[in-house]
């Protein structure tokens, strides 16, 4: 603060003064005849976590076959599956394999989803299975074989139509 040029001593601030100083302040800051102030137009800034498109699992979807195996994958990602036990159901509980006339049916059943695919690399889970020990529940990855028109998934080979001979059999 200022002193005073003939007495040198600093000026009394009264009340009077400090209300008018508060008044000019707020008329400076909200009165009608102050310039208005601009306010910079914001541009909305992108996300940066756009949504994304859904996993495409076109490359998975369809039937494949084994040697005592099958699975059905559907462009969405939910998948079914079905594995011999060779075990009848003559002499064991479920699951077996039921014969149905002459056919033998496959007894291990699961189902579940794909989440994610990278190249030739899907995961996902398996959600039900009455076999825990031959499909078993939890993670599961899906491995595409282009050369042999398979897909590895659980230590087996699925095969597509145009599979070698051999490959899952």
């Amino acid at each position: 603060m200022t002193t005073d040029r003939i007495t040198g001593r600093r000026p009394r601030t009264t009340p009077e003064v400090l209300a008018a100083v508060a008044v000019l302040a707020v008329c400076a800051v909200g009165c009608d005849s102050a310039s208005p102030r601009q306010h910079p137009t914001a541009t909305p800034k992108p996300s940066a976590s756009a949504p994304a498109s859904p996993p495409d699992f076109t490359l998975f979807a369809g039937d494949w076959h084994g040697h005592g195996n099958a699975m059905t994958v559907k462009t969405d990602g939910s998948f079914t599956m079905v594995k011999r036990t060779y075990k009848s159901c003559d002499q064991n509980p479920p699951p077996c394999d039921p014969n149905v006339g002459s056919q033998i049916n496959d007894g291990a059943q699961a189902s579940g989803r794909l989440d994610t695919v990278s190249g030739t690399v899907a995961t996902g889970v398996i959600t039900t299975t009455n076999d825990g020990p031959l499909l078993p529940a939890g993670p599961v990855t899906f491995t595409f074989d282009a050369a042999n028109d398979a897909i590895n998934a659980l230590r087996l080979n699925w095969c597509g139509p145009k599979a070698p001979s051999g490959i899952c059999y």
